[in-house]
């Protein structure tokens, strides 16, 4: 029965929606999440199936509010009374737990909001994941549930479960033996993979405090749940599997609220392929693909995005049990001179430095070594074995140094003798360190019981090798260096446009067909003030003579007709024309390509502009989402940007600190800089067309699909940047 957020209905009311009241909302999920009572409707004798089941886990894990099963067929279950209906119950009920088949609960469900239920779990599939008829039978449950205000986990889920209260709604075919609750709250719209999720989380020793299955999130969404985790003092992290977003502005809302209580969030965002059914005419939306964007959204709000499932417990896990970092180098200790070299080489390869030891750790280090160097990694060999007294001694060493900001200890095929000696110091020192200690403990089934004891314990993160700590570590230590650097606010406000740049906007958009030639979309970019290079539109010889005088030689001579927007592409650019003779040959040569065609009401033209030569190209463009609205994309730029495939991406609008990151994720930050000799360009121009190009974007996010300026030119320090070609296209709807 896996659950699936893409079988909902778009557009549908929800609890939120109809009221706009978030304290209502957060009161409906208290209900299901944290009930005082739950009624079990459709509860059986049946052990072996999950109505026959609930009573008896709720009992095993200690649930504290009151139970009551219903069920006409039976006058008592578990040794509890069974009522004939919610209604019979003679004590309010918060929640219910519905067992019963699909064509029944809509009048059940009404029965609860007659009763005054808050939530309830509604475990049955066969619903919009099915067709037509099954649609129809969820919006008929939504318009209840919505009329009674009852918050709904599912249906076509595994349903919830809040181990701290011991409340049991979630069904599953095994569940780790030690259910005990820990720190961390597991969200998925798949209900298989929160249980792989789950079981996985467990043997890294992490346990989870809320576990929901959304399923078809009927009038609940994953971001409601998670925002509902967050404002509980004992959650440290909340974890989330992710086929889609019906509300992108809720999860951004949620992204917020996480910052704003300095909680992570950790994501797993499932369906990473490009989007197939969109044709983009602009290289923008080429490269802004549907993962993409999410990751430039996660990256932009401090979402840890993670790869796969298990990657998604093993970051969970230093969250859980780790103090903030007051840096990103690590030292090392083993025992094995080889894992000192892997774990130098893998480190280097991600980009997390290793310590230096100060000289006082070198002079503690010394005496406790007999023939190794005391540097990091600290390789102890026979130490460990002759000397025991030893192993500690140095842990708590590397430990102090002023440089280590983690440290990791490897422990690796040992005796059973040995165990103890070597995992209790590390322990030891966990109990009152202010840094974070991760171990690795690696060497196969041999070795597993010693892996069972620190799982069991709880206060570590364990891993069974190197290359899985590492990457985790590595979102571990960005996640803290974003949450600690200034995101800065949207400073496009603070930008000066011109009066009336919007109505010339609108009136070139309302002039053009479905994209805009590039004169016009460049006097539209022009009017918020991005720099443009000198040009002239011409359709007669003459006048490409005395624009090309007037403008000055060399120029650059370009053909411009609807359904030819990549101009290179169509062998419509021609390229330093340094004289009269030139620009003749040029225009008679393009005028016989464009001959015929049209460039929207007039005869197709010529555009004789400014030959730029020097600087840096770059890309800077526009893609509006159908999630997040209006993305800005910017890298290297040129004939070759799609190739290259060099860009950074973020939602609109931009902060300076977003523009400032966007350049140095890219190659652009070398190129600014004055690669291989060249002049240091003008970064600081580049950042203001930026963020100019934002505030554009945002302006006019309903009347524009995407943006494409390419090249960009940006010259030398002081000498501003300058854009040579642009594009811009309008929403199909409005062609």
């Amino acid at each position: 029965m896996a659950g699936s957020a893409q079988g909902a209905a778009e557009g549908a009311a929800d609890l939120s929606d109809e009221t706009n009241d978030k304290s209502d909302l957060f009161d409906r999920l208290t209900g299901l999440m944290a009930p005082r009572s739950v009624a079990v409707i459709g509860a059986s004798a049946n052990a072996q199936g999950w109505s026959g089941g609930a009573v008896p886990v709720l009992r095993r894990l200690g649930y504290r509010g009151k139970i009551f099963p219903v069920n006409p067929k039976y006058e008592e279950l578990n040794g509890l009374r069974c009522y004939p209906s919610v209604s019979a119950i003679p004590e309010p009920v918060d929640a219910a737990l519905m067992f019963v088949p699909q064509r029944v609960l809509p009048g059940i469900l009404e029965e609860c909001g007659q009763k005054g239920v808050r939530g309830a779990v509604i475990l049955a599939s066969g619903f919009s994941e099915t067709g037509e008829e099954g649609r129809k039978l969820e919006e008929t449950l939504r318009e209840v549930a919505n009329r009674n205000r009852i918050a709904i986990c599912g249906p076509n889920c595994l349903g919830l479960a809040n181990l701290d209260s011991g409340f049991m709604g979630l069904t599953a075919a095994t569940f780790p033996e030690d259910m005990s609750a820990g720190h961390t709250a597991l969200i998925s719209q798949s209900g298989q993979l929160l249980m792989v999720m789950l079981s996985r989380a467990h043997d890294q020793g992490v346990h989870m405090r809320y576990l929901v299955s959304t399923g078809n999130e009927l009038n609940v969404e994953a971001a409601d749940y998670a925002r509902w985790a967050l404002e509980d003092p004992e959650i440290r992290s909340v974890c989330m599997a992710l086929e889609g977003l019906r509300s992108p502005d809720r999860f951004l809302d949620l992204a917020k609220r996480a910052r704003e209580v300095e909680k992570p969030l950790i994501v797993l965002k499932l369906g990473r392929s490009q989007r197939a059914a969109r044709t983009a005419l602009a290289h923008t939306g080429k490269m802004a693909g549907a993962f993409r964007t999410y990751e430039a959204v996660f990256r932009q709000n401090n979402i840890v995005s993670v790869d796969d499932p298990l990657e998604l417990a093993d970051v969970a896990a230093l969250f859980e049990k780790c103090p903030a970092p007051h840096g990103e180098r690590i030292s090392v200790v083993t025992f094995s001179g080889g894992w000192s070299g892997v774990m130098a080489d893998q480190s280097e390869a991600l980009g997390l430095p290793m310590a230096d030891f100060t000289g006082e750790t070198v002079e503690k280090l010394r005496p406790l070594l007999d023939f190794t160097p005391p540097v990091n990694p600290l390789d102890l060999s026979g130490n460990v074995n002759n000397h025991p007294e030893r192993w500690g001694a140095a842990l708590e060493a590397v430990l102090a140094d002023a440089n280590t900001d983690i440290m990791v200890v490897f422990i690796h095929q040992v005796r059973e003798a040995w165990r103890g000696r070597l995992i209790e110091p590390v322990l030891e020192l966990a109990k009152t360190a202010g840094k974070p200690i991760v171990i690795v403990y690696d060497g196969g089934k041999i070795v597993e019981p010693g892996w069972d004891f620190l799982a069991a314990d709880k206060s570590l993160p364990i891993y069974r090798g190197s290359q899985q700590m590492l990457k985790a570590l590595k979102r571990f230590v960005e996640y803290h260096k974003r949450k600690s650097a200034s995101q800065g606010d949207s400073d496009w406000k603070l930008l000066d446009i011109e009066a009336g740049a919007d109505e010339t906007v609108e009136k070139l958009l309302a002039a053009s067909g479905r994209s805009l030639s590039e004169h016009a979309a460049k006097e539209a970019l022009k009017s918020y003030g991005l720099p443009m290079v000198g040009e002239t539109l011409v359709r007669i010889e003459a006048d490409a003579l005395s624009a090309a005088e007037e403008i000055g030689y060399p120029v650059v001579m370009k053909g411009l007709a609807d359904g030819m927007e990549h101009k290179s592409e169509a062998g419509l650019v021609r390229l330093n024309l340094a004289d009269a003779d030139a620009v003749r040959t040029a225009f008679a040569d393009l005028s016989g390509k464009i001959d015929g065609y049209k460039l929207g009401d007039a005869p197709a033209a010529c555009l004789v502009q400014k030959m730029v030569t020097g600087g840096v190209e770059a890309i800077l463009g526009m893609q509006n989402d159908p999630d997040f609205g209006p993305m800005i994309l910017l890298g290297v730029g040129g004939v070759m940007t799609e190739l290259m495939n060099d860009v950074a991406l973020r939602r609109a609008p931009l902060s300076q600190a977003d523009v400032a990151e966007m350049i140095d994720e890219t190659r652009l930050s070398q190129l600014l800089e004055g690669y291989r000799g060249a002049e240091r360009a003008d970064r600081a121009a580049l950042e203001e067309a930026v963020l100019r190009l934002s505030a554009f974007a945002v302006a006019h996010a309903d009347s524009i699909d995407s943006i494409d300026i390419n090249p960009l030119i940006v010259l030398p320090q002081g000498e501003g940047c300058i854009a040579v070609d642009a594009l811009i296209i309008k929403p199909e709807n409005q062609a």
